[in-house]
């Protein structure tokens, strides 16, 4: 009952109101067809406008201005109330027509372009806003407010340098310390959008100047040196920000920035000592972290070290797949073969498919490197069996057979060799090694005196890799034991080109000067012997030139 008696109230003051409302405007406005004088009506009404504008009476504005102008049309002043009227009561369309009709008249006036470029922000016109924006700001460059929404304006229009023109004109017209440090934030993102990253670091800077253990903003200087790739101050930053950070979640990106900065600049005993101190934070992967921690340590050459941490994991994750092959590659680096072969089959024995071929690849590349010391070792009979063991495990890895005919090559098996290599540059399909195999086989064929196939296969590598000064320097050999000296001449050069410190090229050059052009015979010598104060050929070379008259 008392609700509906309250009800029953706001609805006679409410019809009250209208009338009231009504009654005022009747009495207002009415005339007499004798012309009655508007002057004291032309007064109130401004007046009145003014008072119910002030307290938001927005529609009664309208209702008033509209019914005064449809008989004085002419009064600026009243137009301009029920522009911003318009404004506020969201009817932008309407507040729009009105500020264009005074700017015909008046195209000068300031307060009817601010109303016209509100209403264009309101309507999304934002290139419209920001014309009309532009002409409050050329008659008061001190206006805080719209400096600001110029600002707002150009940043949503994607007009970057001009927000960042206007953010710092509104760091000069502001005196709290708390707003320039949010307009050097807004200043520093937008730098950084433009890649202008000198200016954004000063922005940060300001920042920091303000609120120097502000994390936030320490997080994204930190990021922005190690974008640049500023890795020294980006360590600096981020040992700056272990003095206040204390958030268990902050701490852990800190450790963890640290770590990941000191193995980048290859520093691994202090990524061993940060990672160490990440263990203790709070919410840290610490299975993952001493996994690190022995990848570090295999990296300085301490495998004993990696393999202790490894070994521990390994038990931890019951031979977990990814710890267990890294365990395996710690055994191989410290010679340990038989121990990493052991650790490949228990892999084995409960791997999946997928995981079965990177394991059976593993292993054949695990024979391949226990059979290199053998072959140090002329020891070629042992070699040539871990290479057979490889084959079994990788059947169609080109790197077995090219290591079978790099034995074949040290036993004088040339044949062999030509013929192992064949099956390595068939298997090679996406031509990872092929300079290195042609090579080889290049070398092979000179030994067996092939000649056309020697040049084929130099001229198949050189045709990969122009510039590559080993195949330029035998291509150079091969004429030279032809006779072809131009061509021998063309080629010995281009290699010491690219490689200026390939000494066989230049002695083998200046055999060649010396029956066309002594002095530069005479400068390559010298040059070896620089290089090689006890290249024997190179210096009786020279002294047979000086007893011969030569220099």
């Amino acid at each position: 009952m008392i609700s509906s008696n309250i009800i029953l109230i706001i609805v006679a003051f409410s019809v009250a109101a209208a009338a009231i409302y009504a009654l005022y405007s009747i009495i207002l406005f009415q005339g007499t067809s004798k012309g009655e004088d508007l002057q004291l009506t032309t007064k109130n009404i401004l007046e009145q406008v003014d008072i119910l504008y002030n307290k938001r009476e927005y529609a009664l504005v309208e209702l008033l201005a509209t019914k005064y102008l449809d008989r004085v049309p002419t009064h600026t002043e009243v137009r301009k109330f029920l522009a911003k009227a318009c404004l506020e009561d969201k009817k932008y369309n309407q507040a729009i027509k009105q500020c264009n009709i005074i700017l015909e008249k008046r195209p000068n006036d300031i307060e009817t372009h601010h109303v016209l470029g509100k209403c264009y922000v309101k309507k999304h016109l934002l290139n419209k806003a920001i014309s009309e924006y532009s002409i409050v700001y050329d008659k008061n460059k001190r206006d805080k407010e719209v400096v600001q929404t110029l600002a707002e304006l150009y940043t949503r229009t994607d007009q970057l340098y001009l927000a960042v023109a206007a953010y710092k004109e509104l760091v000069d017209l502001t005196d709290s310390p708390a707003e320039i440090a949010d307009i050097q934030s807004i200043i520093a993102d937008l730098c950084e959008d433009m890649h202008d990253y000198p200016n954004a670091f000063e922005a940060y800077k300001a920042r920091l100047a303000i609120y120097p253990k502000d994390i936030d903003t320490n997080k994204k200087l930190a990021e922005l040196y190690i974008k640049i790739n500023n890795y020294p101050m980006a360590i600096e930053t981020l040992l700056l920000m272990l003095s206040f950070v204390t958030e268990p979640k902050m701490l852990l990106w800190v450790f963890e920035a640290l770590v990941d900065l000191y193995e980048e600049t290859k520093d691994y005993e202090k990524a061993i000592a940060y990672s160490e101190k990440l263990l203790d934070v709070q919410g840290s992967d610490k299975f993952m972290i001493r996994d690190r921690i022995a990848h570090f340590n295999l990296l300085l050459g301490k495998n004993g070290d990696c393999i202790t941490i490894l070994e521990d994991l390994a038990m931890m994750s019951q031979n977990g797949f990814e710890v267990t092959i890294e365990l395996a590659d710690a055994y191989i680096k410290n010679g340990e073969f038989q121990k990493a072969l052991d650790r490949y089959l228990i892999l084995l024995d409960k791997a999946t498919q997928k995981e079965a071929k990177q394991v059976n690849s593993l292993i054949g590349d695990m024979y391949i490197k226990w059979s290199l010391p053998y072959l140090e070792a002329e020891d070629y009979t042992k070699s040539l069996e871990l290479l057979q063991s490889a084959m079994q495990y990788s059947p169609v890895n080109p790197e077995v057979y090219y290591q079978f005919a790099y034995n074949h090559y040290e036993q004088k098996n040339y044949s062999n060799v030509v013929e192992y290599m064949g099956k390595a540059l068939n298997y090679d399909k996406e031509n990872t090694y092929k300079v290195k195999y042609l090579l080889l086989l290049s070398k092979a064929q000179h030994e067996l005196g092939n000649f056309f196939e020697e040049k084929k296969a130099l001229t198949d590598l050189l045709n990969i890799d122009e510039k590559n000064a080993e195949g330029l320097y035998h291509l150079g050999i091969m004429y030279a034991a032809h006779h072809d000296i131009k061509n021998a001449e063309e080629a010995l050069e281009k290699a010491i080109t690219y490689d200026p410190e390939m000494i066989q090229a230049k002695y083998n050059l200046a055999l060649i000067y010396e029956n066309t052009n002594r002095d530069k015979a005479k400068e390559l010598y010298m040059e070896v012997l620089e290089q090689d104060p006890t290249f024997v050929e190179a210096k009786n070379a020279l002294a047979d030139m000086s007893d011969t008259g030569g220099f």
